[in-house]
């Protein structure tokens, strides 16, 4: 072993390791000789800091980083979240033992240099919101909180799931102290990319969903229902189940039975939902917005409520009925047997329908109603009546007023709006004036019998004289 010098506070180890032959056997050739007689004069000769040119520390420490997740990490499907993930360096602090003449700290090999955090979804069912994060450096034992934020699928199955966390980072491996005097240091670094999984448990709920619905006589004025069927594509089992449905506007349309309870609702089974609206009068037939919500206990004995389902509560017009007919020609002074027609302009049948007209003391009817039977939409029906105007005065033109009840699909009685129709009274002229004379039809009676009674007389007398 070479022996040891200090010159200028500068520490020089010069080791070597040989293997020296029996020198009973023979003695040392000349080739081994001139070897160490020129590294002992390179010894002596020579500034000690340059006889060996560095000193290299390799501190053979690297930071440890592990992950793992704080607070609530229990989601359900559909639920943004904001999970937080800490980072914790769990390197051995190591500054003294490899640089003892630095200050301390000053260069701690496990230490995490720029470290840089880029989450994936990987196999979790969830879509991430968060882009890579430089977190910065962190020492020895340190922790670091990083927020991830996405939002779990809907249709997320109940289980533990792991979202992978891309960290890059460097750190001092090696500590080189070269130059004159060894009095500069010139640091070597690693860089280390490593996966740290953030884990988080997706729950099991109760999750309905609209398989068909339909509007069930809801018309304006009048009351109807909704009737639906519901399915839990879910994966958890509720028990003292309420679902219910919740109208945007609660004006135009009023709630009179909106709920159905459910004492069981487990995964996959189908019920229905039957529940009374009342419309608003005057309300336009269209889609109205709502939601279908409920609210369940669930195995751990906690009340939750169900993620909204929105659907279309459909307002229909209803049948309408207006009057084909708006003009009717009568005479005076008589019976006439008028014809009125009725059409039905909405989107649903009137069932049982009857039509009234409403006399005045001018224009009297024999019988002011008259049925007409089911009228589908876009379908007339026509009805007779018998109308009496022995005191209407020719040339004058009267109003008659008619209506019509009906019943609709829940069989309520409904009444149309009162139509109007204008009735003239013109005297009879020509054949009409003719035949509508009492007094003339008298006379061309008692003419036509003197014309059979005369032909019968020269009849009877041609048949005698024969």
């Amino acid at each position: 072993m070479a022996p040891e010098e200090e010159s200028s506070g500068c520490e020089v180890t010069i080791s070597m390791t040989g293997h020296y032959p029996d020198t009973r056997a023979r003695l040392p050739g000349a080739p081994v000789i001139m070897l160490f007689g020129l590294l002992f004069a390179l010894a002596l000769c020579c500034n000690p800091c340059l006889a060996v040119g560095y000193l290299y520390l390799d501190t053979g420490e690297q930071p440890t980083l592990v992950a793992y997740t704080g607070g609530e990490t229990d989601y359900y499907p559909g639920d943004t979240f904001e999970m937080t993930v800490i980072l914790t360096n769990k390197g051995r602090d190591t500054a003294m033992q490899v640089a003892p003449r630095l200050k301390p700290g000053a260069y701690d090999p496990s230490t995490a240099l720029g470290v840089t955090i880029r989450p994936g979804a990987g196999d979790a069912p969830v879509t991430l919101k968060s882009l890579p994060v430089v977190v910065g450096d962190i020492g020895s034992w340190d922790q670091t909180p990083v927020i991830i934020m996405g939002t779990v699928h809907q249709n997320a199955s109940p289980g533990v799931y792991a979202i992978p966390l891309d960290v890059t980072y460097t750190y001092v491996y090696a500590i080189p102290m070269v130059g004159p005097d060894y009095s500069t240091i010139d640091l070597l670094y690693n860089g280390k990319e490593q996966t740290l999984m953030a884990t988080f448990r997706v729950m099991s709920e109760v999750r309905p969903s609209i398989i068909s619905e339909r509007s069930e006589n809801l018309v304006p004025g009048t009351q109807g229902y909704l009737a639906a069927e519901v399915v839990n594509i879910g994966y958890g089992t509720g028990t003292d189940v309420t679902l219910s449905i919740v109208p945007a506007n609660n004006v135009t349309l009023q709630m009179v039975d909106d709920s159905v309870y459910l004492t069981w609702f487990g995964p996959g089974d189908v019920v229905p939902l039957r529940v009374r609206i009342a419309v608003k009068e005057h309300t336009s037939a269209g889609s109205y917005p709502a939601v279908l919500e409920g609210e369940y206990r669930d195995a751990d004995g906690i009340f939750r409520t169900t993620p909204q389902v929105p659907l279309g509560i459909t307002v229909s017009r209803g049948a309408v009925i207006d009057a084909a007919t708006r003009n009717l020609t009568i005479g005076p002074g008589r019976k006439e047997t008028i014809n009125i027609s009725f059409l039905n302009i909405g989107d649903t049948p009137a069932f049982d329908a009857q039509a009234r007209i409403i006399g005045s003391q001018v224009l009297v009817p024999a019988d002011d109603s008259a049925p007409l039977g089911t009228i589908a939409p876009g379908e007339s029906k026509t009805a007779q009546f018998v109308l009496l105007a022995e005191s209407a005065i020719a040339g004058k033109r009267y109003v008659l007023d008619s209506e019509v009840k009906y019943r609709d699909g829940l069989d309520a009685l409904m009444l149309s709006d009162i139509m109007s129709l204008g009735v003239e009274v013109k005297q009879p002229s020509g054949l009409s004036a003719i035949t509508s004379s009492p007094v003339i039809l008298i006379f061309i009676a008692g003419v036509l019998v003197m014309i059979v009674y005369a032909a019968w007389k020269v009849r009877g007398r041609k048949e005698w004289k024969e």
